[in-house]
């Protein structure tokens, strides 16, 4: 059976264009002069941006649209000011840049000075509570999903919510904000501000792909006893099962009193949610805890990354597999970066692989182009 084309992973170092004007594209050509390292132009249609933008691999580090010429999926994963992706549009006189860019008109130099702006994502003080409660009570805690799929056949089965901070000049995610929020007394407030903006945007995933959805949980939150009703609560509005909902236990706190932990997981398997231990790393502390009823494990990118090289690491991944296995359980490869990596976790049992060389972190919306880039990019191992 013949197998259709499948494309690379693109080149990221080149300036990507969305264009047919001949007056923007020879701006675009001396912008990219003008930019440290002379980089090359590629001119691709709407589609081959949205995938450079959600699809697997690094994104491009430029990306230019002629005014008029992107779609509405288009702008919308060019707007994510997650991306990794300097965009600007080059508008006619007179023409607006849609909500969100910035627009220049087509000079070069005025463009390669609007590429060259760093993006606006900033640190957090540290001792910032107050404005994270704030912006909690404003929600502008919000999501972006990371693909997971199967190994076996490459197929999308869930996504991983990841927490976001957008407030109106600045940018963060969770690493500025999430062991603030445990240091403050406002981790349940943002466990379920991070659950509701997630269950709302897999509902709407799972009208074209019936994906699960994971998200993290830290310890204190786990323990609640009102975490399943507060749960249910929330899937119910969205018509989603428990089944729908995986939770992941963060590493941010030691694990003290397992009995508690283990009524906690049977108090939320009761009510049909199952929760993955996350980040399990090379000789991690948190071993014993594989004795309690948890869904399936999660492998940090650490010794994800080690399994080429380290024969340890590879003895480590090839127990945990098996033990996992034998109770059930399901094996996420964390930190997939590369066909390298695809091929070492799957040849050690692993059952799931996530990481930038399946997908990066995307708005929910943007799934269903994620999903067209997945199927159209090249097959990990080569084939």
């Amino acid at each position: 059976m013949l197998r259709r084309p499948r494309r690379s992973l693109p080149d990221t170092a080149c300036l990507v264009l969305v264009a047919s004007d001949p007056m923007v594209i020879a701006a675009a050509h001396d912008a990219a002069r003008r930019l440290h390292g002379a980089r090359p132009v590629q001119i691709v249609t709407g589609a081959e941006a949205l995938f450079r933008l959600v699809g697997p691999g690094e994104p491009p580090r430029h990306l230019v649209l002629e005014g008029g010429r992107a779609g509405a999926d288009l702008l919308s994963a060019a707007r994510d000011r997650f991306s990794g992706t300097e965009v600007v549009v080059v508008a006619r006189p007179g023409e607006k840049a849609p909500d969100g860019l910035r627009a220049v008109p087509a000079e070069g130099a005025k463009l390669a000075k609007a590429l060259s702006r760093n993006g606006s994502n900033g640190a957090l003080p540290a001792a910032d509570a107050r404005s994270l409660a704030a912006g909690l009570a404003r929600g502008e805690i919000t999501v972006r999903f990371q693909p997971i799929v199967r190994l076996a056949d490459r197929r999308p089965v869930m996504v991983e919510a990841l927490a976001r901070w957008e407030r109106p000049r600045v940018a963060l995610g969770a690493g500025a904000f999430v062991a603030l929020a445990e240091q403050a007394g406002l981790a349940s407030q943002l466990a379920l501000a991070v659950a509701r903006c997630a269950i709302e945007g897999l509902a709407q995933a799972r009208r074209r792909m019936p994906l699960r959805l994971s998200f993290n949980v830290p310890l204190a939150v786990l323990l609640q006893a009102d975490l399943p009703s507060r749960l249910g609560a929330l899937i119910a509005l969205h018509g989603l099962r428990p089944q729908d909902v995986l939770l992941e236990l963060t590493e941010s706190t030691t694990v003290r009193d397992t009995a508690l932990l283990r009524r906690a997981l049977q108090r939320l398997d009761g009510s049909g949610f199952r929760v993955l231990l996350d980040d399990l790393g090379l000789d991690d502390a948190r071993a014993p805890l594989l004795g309690l009823p948890f869904a399936g494990v999660k492998l940090d990118r650490s010794l994800i990354s080690a399994l080429p090289t380290e024969r340890r690491a590879r003895a480590q991944v090839e127990r945990l597999v098996r033990r996992s296995h034998a109770e059930g359980r399901a094996v996420v490869a964390e930190g997939v970066t590369d066909p390298l990596l695809w091929r070492a976790a799957a040849a050690a049992g692993c059952d799931l692989a996530q990481g930038f060389g399946v997908g990066r972190p995307i708005p929910p919306d943007a799934l269903p182009a994620w999903i067209a880039a997945w199927s159209g990019a090249a097959l990990p191992d080569g084939r």
